[in-house]
């Protein structure tokens, strides 16, 4: 299989959606009517220009920034050396019970990701995961399936994720506990389809590990290559240093980061931290701003994004380099060769959105996904669960953002139904489905990538997984349906 077909996936995407653009007009739901123009077909100049535009917007720049900022990050810890000390540590005690240790991964990431939808803050913690694995005999496909595919599934399966439920509350005024139920059980259930699938592809890796030590000549060249290389990990130790200070350092990073990203406000209505900000804000001496002007230009928690998470890398880094009496330009040399180590995780990561940047390049505000979405609504005069789900699976294709679906859509569904609990559990479950297959996925893409894995061969690997997940999908909403 090809190294470059994730590349040759995302181009094939993006040449179809060229195709479909010369096709089908494209228009804007307005008060439950599809406002439809002319074609607006993308042109051969657009071809090289819509990717660069991509890779030049801020919005994906400063995601990408994140990716980076991350290889700095383990770049710096695996300097300090303790870095080492925790993954060589938990790799010998979780041996001969090396599954215990995928549950507590894609148990703790999924449950993460489901809570709060912040699937590139997750990233951070996905390096130190992969390390483990792999150090215990894992290979990338089962690492990967342990991170990044718990990341995705706890997000598809979000029970909390403002993200996710909170702009189906907004666009839909569903509220978020009225379908909790379904989605708690949904959470169960495809994180349950995880763990097995991990399980029957995890257990062949540890049996060819254990037949290499009997016969080392039975094991390919690429699969000994495969074991030996671990993405961000450098195999450093010293024992002489603790690695206290560091994990205190990297929980607290995370806390601050997944607290301070959530929208604590417009999601269940806490005014605290906004009433903290105003207080400290507005707090003077003689008149004077003190604090306003010592902290600088900072948003309340709540609304922290991925630049306020750019920051957190970058004085997590300092500080454990502080600590570890690493001298200030070896640090920054590190942390510099961090970065570089994932500037194809990132570029990568960028041309992941170049459909989505043309569906929002349109001044007027129209697309083409508009129109498919009015014609599949329109074969049924009532509701119905296959037409939407066929809407929620294209939308997510269109757009990995699923609050900009849901921005496409909410007029005509609000005007045409009454069933908005059942069809936010579908958009949900289908744009989540759409993230763990196709390459307009920014974190399916970041975690292919990262771990050298091809598209081709991760289709060929998981696609019974994927029609599990499927199944599980229909079932939960059939059921949903007949009861909501």
């Amino acid at each position: 299989m090809k190294k470059n077909s994730l590349i040759k996936a995302i181009a094939g995407i993006f040449i179809a959606y060229v195709v479909l653009s010369w096709i089908i007009p494209a228009g804007a739901f307005s008060s439950g009517e599809l406002i439809s123009e002319s074609t607006s077909p993308v042109g051969l100049i657009d071809l090289i220009r819509y990717p660069i535009i991509t890779c030049t917007s801020s919005i994906f720049v400063l995601s990408a920034l994140v990716v980076v900022l991350i290889g700095g990050f383990y770049a710096v810890l695996n300097k300090t050396g303790v870095y080492g000390n925790v993954v060589e540590g938990l790799s010998k005690k979780f041996k001969g019970k090396e599954f215990q240790f995928v549950i507590l991964s894609v148990v703790i990431l999924a449950v993460l990701s489901s809570l709060t939808a912040l699937t590139l803050p997750l990233f951070v913690l996905v390096p130190f995961f992969v390390a483990v694995l792999m150090s215990l005999g894992y290979k990338k496909l089962t690492a990967f399936l342990s991170t990044f595919g718990a990341i995705l599934v706890g997000n598809m399966a979000s029970t909390y994720g403002f993200n996710v439920n909170g702009y189906i509350k907004y666009f839909l005024d569903v509220d978020m506990n009225s379908t909790i139920l379904y989605r708690i059980i949904f959470l169960v259930v495809s994180v349950g389809i995880l763990l097995f699938t991990i399980s029957k592809v995890g257990s062949k890796d540890l049996e060819k590990k254990s037949a290499k030590k009997a016969t080392k000549k039975s094991e390919k060249e690429e699969d000994v290559k495969e074991e030996a290389i671990i993405p961000l990990y450098d195999g450093i130790v010293d024992k002489k240093k603790s690695a206290t200070p560091m994990v205190v350092i990297i929980i607290f990073m995370m806390i601050v980061a997944l607290v301070s990203m959530y929208n604590w406000s417009n999601g269940f209505g806490v005014e605290l931290f906004n009433n903290i900000y105003e207080s400290i804000n507005s707090f003077e001496i003689n008149g004077y701003p003190i604090f306003k002007n010592l902290i600088g230009s900072v948003d309340p928690i709540g609304y922290w994004s991925n630049y306020e998470l750019s920051f957190l890398l970058v004085v997590a880094s300092l500080l454990l380099g502080w600590i570890y009496n690493i001298k200030f330009g070896e640090l920054v040399e590190t942390f510099v060769s961090g970065m570089k180590k994932m500037l194809k995780v990132a570029l990568y990561a960028l041309l992941a959105n170049v459909i989505f940047l043309v569906m929002n390049s349109n001044s007027s505000g129209m697309n083409i996904f508009a129109t498919i979405a009015d014609f599949f609504l329109g074969i049924t005069n009532k509701f119905n669960i296959v037409t939407m789900s066929v809407v929620g699976f294209i939308g997510g294709i269109f757009y990995n953002d699923f609050p900009y679906m849901l921005n496409t859509l909410y007029s005509q569904i609000s005007a045409l139904y009454t069933e908005l609990p059942l069809i936010g559990l579908i958009l949900q479950y289908l744009h989540g489905i759409v993230m763990l297959i196709v390459p307009t996925s920014v974190m399916l893409v970041i975690g292919l990538t990262y771990l050298d894995i091809p598209y081709g061969e991760y289709l060929k690997k998981v696609w019974k997984y994927l029609l599990m997940l499927l199944v599980a999908i229909i079932v939960v909403l059939v059921i949903a349906m007949l009861v909501l």
